[in-house]
């Protein structure tokens, strides 16, 4: 079985999407919009919450279940 490639070989590299607002998704998930970054802390709740919302935004893009 073949895959299909994204790569055109282009030496400056492939990119997904144009814009924040294009949208993507991966593994037959629905798409979404690029997700909005959560805030960086250095104390324990904001390193977990920080992790809640990384979780959070790769189950919305489908790249985990």
């Amino acid at each position: 079985m073949s895959t299909d490639q994204l790569s055109k070989n282009n030496p400056e590299g492939t990119q997904l999407g144009q814009a924040a607002s294009d949208k993507l998704g991966f593994y037959g998930a629905t798409t979404v919009v690029r997700q909005a970054s959560a805030a960086v802390g250095t104390d324990a709740t904001t390193t977990q919450a920080l992790a809640n919302a990384l979780r959070t935004a790769l189950l919305n893009l489908g790249a985990i279940a």
